[in-house]
Formats: structure tokens, C-alpha cells, sequence
């Protein structure tokens, strides 16, 4: 486990919300955090209204404490449970990467020998492993658009602009998206498909098959 991982879940046991900041998710953690915080402040308010007189009271105390108490433990047990499984989802990306990558290469391979359903379940396994994968679901929108099933690559796209926090994809994924709003099908899009994206440093890339040379013909 990283240590960044285990920071998380020890910050979420300590205050709810802090360790889904510290794991890269601000949105989720501000949430919760603001929850906990009301709950909190409802557990506070109840224990300061027990000393006033009853008519100076709006809600009543037990309620008030039991509810609070109640979104208290849920918040925080929700929040230990889903950065430990952060932590283990990335472990386990971890472990499955050369898996992962054996898919897309095999997608590439497949793609060159013109079996697009081939290369379709080759990326499609390689998401099982990591849905967040940028590499993956650009080359899944080149082979959707490849097969004229725009809508697919689209929506293929979209997902690596949104998980491609490197930028990485960004311009070659927004010209496959331009290419398919001009309607241009296959033929417009960028030749950059699958055979020639890049991809990643630690991927052997996949040549293109030559033609027979005019010696060996004769």
C-alpha cells in the first residue's frame, strides 16, 4: 500500500473528508467534510440545549443528538470504507498493469489485421481493469468511429478528455470529437487511429505491415 494511501485512510478515521482530499478527490471530501461538520454541530447543539429551560429550546434534544450522532457514525464509517477501497482499487490497478497493457497492445494487433471486434474486446478487457485508463478509451472512440458507431466514440472520447489528467490525449482526442461532429465518418477522422497513436513510454509499438517490395514480386 502507498503511503499516500494509508495518510488517507488514517486522515478520514481522524476527520471525515480529509483523506478523499489527501487521495485526489476534493469534491467528495469537501462534501462529506461539510456533513460531518453539520452533524457535529447538531451532536454540540444538543449538548449545550440541555442546560437551557425548556421554552428556549426549537427541536427537541433527543432527536436532535440521535440524528446527529447517527449522520456522524454513517459519514464517518462511509468515509474510512471508501478510502480503503480508493487504496485497494489502486493496488490493484497496480498489480493488473501489465495485464492491462497486454490488452491494448493486442487491441493495436487487432486493428491492424482489420478485426475491429477483436480489438473492441481486447480494450474493453483492459477497462475491467482500470475504467479510468485515458489510453484506453481513446483507442475504444477511434475503433467506435472506425465502425461508423459514433454515439460509442463520442462517448469513448469524452471519458479520455475527462481521465487524461496529463494531457496527454487532449488534442488528437478533440480532433476525433471535431472530425465526428463534422460528420465526416471514417474518412475524417485524424489517420492517428490506433495504429498511429502514441502510447505509452514502457508500450513496444506495433509496426505497420509493409508492402512486398517490387524485387521480391519479380
Amino acid at each position: 500500500m502507498r503511503i499516500r494511501d494509508a495518510i488517507a485512510i488514517v486522515l478520514s478515521m481522524l476527520l471525515p473528508g480529509t483523506g478523499h482530499i489527501a487521495a485526489g478527490k476534493p469534491w467528495k471530501g469537501v462534501l462529506i467534510f461539510f456533513l460531518f461538520g453539520f452533524a457535529l454541530d447538531g451532536w454540540i447543539y444538543s449538548q449545550a440545549a440541555t442546560v437551557l429551560p425548556p421554552e428556549h429550546t426549537v427541536l427537541s434534544i433527543p432527536a436532535v443528538r440521535n440524528c446527529s450522532l447517527a449522520l456522524g457514525i454513517i459519514l464517518w464509517a462511509f468515509a474510512v470504507c471508501d478510502t480503503a477501497a480508493l487504496a485497494l482499487r489502486h493496488r490493484r490497478i497496480v498489480a493488473k498493469a501489465e495485464v492491462a497493457e497486454g490488452h491494448i497492445r493486442n487491441a493495436l494487433i487487432g486493428h491492424l489485421r482489420r478485426e475491429p471486434q477483436a480489438a473492441l474486446k481486447a480494450l474493453r478487457a483492459a477497462l475491467r481493469i482500470n475504467d479510468q485508463d485515458p489510453d484506453a478509451w481513446f483507442h475504444l472512440g477511434v475503433a467506435y468511429a472506425s465502425l461508423g458507431q459514433r454515439r460509442k466514440a463520442r462517448r469513448a472520447l469524452g471519458q479520455c478528455i475527462r481521465y487524461d489528467h496529463d494531457g496527454k490525449w487532449d488534442t488528437q482526442a478533440q480532433a476525433q470529437l471535431e472530425a465526428l461532429a463534422r460528420g465526416g465518418g471514417t474518412a475524417g477522422l485524424s489517420s492517428r487511429g490506433l495504429t498511429g497513436a502514441e502510447t505509452r513510454s514502457d508500450k513496444p509499438t506495433v509496426p505497420h505491415p509493409e508492402p512486398p517490395s517490387e524485387e521480391a514480386e519479380s
